[in-house]
């Protein structure tokens, strides 16, 4: 089986528009390989705007994939506080709330129809209710990624993430460590599937912009293709 790797850019919000294109073809520049893009559906995509419009040829072209990355990435302050060190109140779909199930519903049918095509699902940190991963395979979507792996059709496909996601800089001494060793089992025990996600705050960092290309530059070195993350199915 061919040793797969994708790159995916989290966090960007339709209501950014013609920033979030800048954005994207940013990150398109720096790393020359297909893209997924992790949108937060603040607000609906509009069939007239920019976004839209680059969004489309994109994923025509087979340059580009959407993932529904949740309406606004922030949780209430009601959810368990064991792992607020890591999810930091932004871990949307830890809420179990139906307000913002319907509403989740409407924006993830909105962004197919759009899009002409089925999405992916992830929900902010990778964590949610065990109600809201229910519901999300409720909506039949091209798959639902998790913090350790991909899941279609019911069917599970263990994929280690690469990533950063701080402007901190004690906390990105400690997530390189963490980052590089995730990786270096990857390669060791030749896993078939690994994603690296880059968040907006990583792409504001030279360091993680760099950190980034090396991680990527030694997948390749290792046999390695870059893909869409629905490749790596």
């Amino acid at each position: 089986m061919m040793k797969k790797f994708s790159i995916a850019l989290h966090d960007v919000c339709v209501s950014w528009n013609e920033k979030a294109i800048a954005i994207i073809e940013k990150v398109i520049a720096i790393y020359n390989v297909p893209l997924t893009v992790h949108l937060v559906f603040d607000e609906a995509l509009l069939p007239e705007s920019a976004l839209t419009k680059f969004l489309i040829e994109k994923c025509e072209n087979n340059q580009l994939e959407i993932v529904f990355h949740g309406l606004s990435h922030e949780c209430s302050k009601n959810v368990s506080k064991l792992f607020v060190f890591y999810h930091k109140y932004q871990a949307e779909y830890l809420d179990n709330d139906d307000t913002l199930r319907k509403h989740t519903f409407d924006m993830y049918q909105s962004a197919k129809i759009i899009i002409n095509k089925n999405v992916g699902i992830c929900p902010p940190c990778w964590i949610a209710t065990k109600q809201n991963f229910a519901f999300f395979k409720s909506l039949k979507p091209l798959y639902i990624e998790r913090m350790l792996s991909l899941e279609s059709q019911s069917k599970r496909y263990k994929s280690p993430v690469i990533s950063l996601g701080s402007p901190k800089i004690v906390e990105l001494f400690f997530l390189r460590i963490l980052a590089r060793i995730i990786m270096c089992l990857a390669i060791l025990f030749k896993s078939k599937k690994v994603r690296i996600a880059i968040h907006i705050c990583d792409i504001e960092n030279k360091k993680s912009i760099q950190f980034f290309s090396k991680m990527s530059s030694l997948l390749l070195k290792n046999g390695y293709n870059s893909v869409l993350l629905k490749e790596l199915l």
